[in-house]
Order: C-alpha cells, then sequence, then structure tokens
C-alpha cells in the first residue's frame, strides 16, 4: 500500500470545523489524563491512554492546518 497525499479540499465544510474543534478538546483531555494518572496512581494503561489521545489530537490538528494551507493556496491561485 503506497501513501498518497490528500487532495486540496474544494472547501471548508461544517464536517472539517467540527473535526477542528474535537481534535481541540482532545488535546487538553490527553494531557489532562496523563497528569491526573501521574497524579493519583500511576498505571502505565491510563499513561497510554492519555498519551494516545494527545499525540492523536495533535496529529489531527497538524493535518487539519495543513489542510487548510492548502485550501488558502488554492484560492489565492485562482484570485490570480
Amino acid at each position: 500500500m503506497f501513501r498518497r497525499s490528500l487532495p486540496p479540499p474544494e472547501r471548508l465544510t461544517t464536517v472539517d470545523v467540527l473535526h477542528i474543534l474535537l481534535a481541540a478538546l482532545m488535546v487538553p483531555l490527553g494531557l489532562l489524563i496523563v497528569v491526573r494518572t501521574l497524579a493519583v496512581a500511576p498505571t502505565v494503561p491510563g499513561a497510554l491512554v492519555g498519551g494516545a489521545m494527545l499525540a492523536l489530537g495533535l496529529y489531527r490538528l497538524y493535518l487539519a492546518g495543513s489542510r487548510l494551507r492548502l485550501l488558502a493556496q488554492k484560492r489565492r491561485g485562482k484570485n490570480r
């Protein structure tokens, strides 16, 4: 299976905004899980779940940002 980049988005939809909001909520929630796990009862599964949620949230925000940059570049290209 080959990695292919996603095509640039045509427009920003409501689903895109909801995905960005969900990713933005995952970051503090993951951080909270890690901090509470380490403060109350340090366990490996708790730290892994919190760390995974934090990492996934950051990745999703990075992906959303790169797709929004592609959309902005595409729009600037059409206006010229």
